[in-house]
């Protein structure tokens, strides 16, 4: 947690040390966002155990390990109060909790930000909304079924609603709830099951804008 908030420190002094040295962003410019996220403890279902009597699963809900992830975001301004865009987020690997199993999950998503206050300089505050679809969900040897069930993951569809911050024009940090979707196949030949799989969290991040 320490090297978490020190990471997001450094982005919010970087970013404040630069913008000393831009102009006013023009308002018809893209912008690339590279941002850093410290994720909370979240919740996911997850098979808890194989029956005998295959293709049956159990299914609990667990507790997930604080976790951090990397973002990058276009963003075209439509308007002084509206922007929208494209991005992605890496989820680096996390545990359920108190188990060695690990997963992650990498969306690629439609975003839009609404400035109620107008996109502009110094402080504006936004409200943001994400929708897209997992592309790659991914879990070790621990996260998937034992032998000799094979384990097939599957992506999902992805959301994320939030609100946050412009600083100086540079700094982006934000508050996001996301909620990440896949399905969780196990097979022993010729049967097979689909295990929905539904992964939420907190995240907090922060990150810095550039003109394209």
């Amino acid at each position: 947690m320490k090297i978490n908030t020190i990471i997001i420190a450094a982005i919010l002094i970087v970013g404040a040390a630069g913008a000393g040295f831009s102009e006013t962003q023009a308002k018809d410019h893209d912008r690339l966002i590279l941002k850093y996220g410290v994720d909370t403890n979240g919740l996911q279902n997850y098979p808890s155990t194989i029956s005998s009597t295959f293709p049956l699963i159990g299914a609990a809900s667990f507790n997930v390990d604080l976790g951090t992830s990397f973002s990058a975001e276009i963003q075209h301004p439509v308007s002084d109060m509206l922007g929208i865009g494209l991005g992605a987020t890496y989820n680096m690997n996390r545990n359920i909790s108190g188990q060695t199993g690990q997963f992650s999950f990498l969306p690629v998503y439609a975003t839009v930000s609404v400035f109620p206050l107008g996109n502009i300089a110094g402080l504006a505050p936004y409200a943001k909304a994400d929708l897209g679809y997992t592309v790659a969900f991914t879990g070790n040897d621990a996260y998937k079924a034992p032998a000799p069930f094979t384990t097939t993951l599957y992506g999902g569809v992805y959301w994320g609603l939030g609100a946050g911050i412009k600083l100086i024009d540079t700094i982006y940090v934000d508050l996001m709830f996301t909620s990440y979707s896949g399905t969780y196949r196990v097979a022993l030949n010729p049967l097979s099951t689909d295990f929905p799989i539904l992964y939420t969290k907190v995240s907090l991040t922060a990150g810095m804008g550039f003109n394209l």
